[in-house]
């Protein structure tokens, strides 16, 4: 009876660590955690009037978004940011210009590479936010995202924010 002992505890982990892999998510799925990570913290709503706090909770967030010499250029703006805190900066004062933004990614699609430690997420992301003393707008703009898996966790490298398409544009 002693002898079956060692084989259940072993039939166990087996059970318990296919389990395991059953329920752990998958890397596209943790990719799309870290994106909707970053939809809520770009987010500005009229909750949140004090600078220095959203500057705070933005900061905090991004630390675990994006590497530290992460890197967006924005064709809207005709601007490129450059680090992790100056990204923060642009996210923080864009509630300067905003009375309330969402950003929502949407079609997104994601390319993982054989190895398992870079990706790259494009996508649309669509804002909808009202302007102070303006309607709300809604605009959706391309976006492409790179990824590097560091010490377990997907951050985000670079990020560009293609232009809007007008109706008629036929991409040139």
């Amino acid at each position: 009876m002693k002898r079956w002992i060692p084989l259940g505890l072993i039939a166990a982990g087996a059970v318990l660590g296919a389990a395991a892999l059953l329920l752990s998510p998958s890397e596209e799925e943790r990719i799309r955690d870290r994106l909707t990570q970053l939809e809520n913290a770009v987010r500005i709503d009229d909750g949140e009037r004090n600078p220095l706090v959203r500057h705070g909770r933005i900061r905090g967030e991004f630390a675990e978004i994006f590497t530290k010499e992460a890197s967006a250029r924005i064709a809207e703006i005709g601007d490129s940011l450059r680090g992790r805190d100056e990204l923060a900066n642009a996210a923080t004062q864009a509630a300067v210009v905003y009375q309330t933004a969402e950003v929502s990614l949407g079609s997104t699609e994601i390319q993982i590479d054989p190895a398992g430690m870079t990706a790259e997420v494009t996508a649309t992301a669509t804002v909808t936010g009202a302007r102070h003393g303006h309607e709300v707008r809604r605009d959706e703009l391309p976006v492409v995202l790179r990824l590097e898996k560091i010490d377990g966790e997907w951050k985000i490298v670079s990020a560009t924010v293609h232009p809007r398409h007008t109706p008629g544009d036929d991409g040139r």
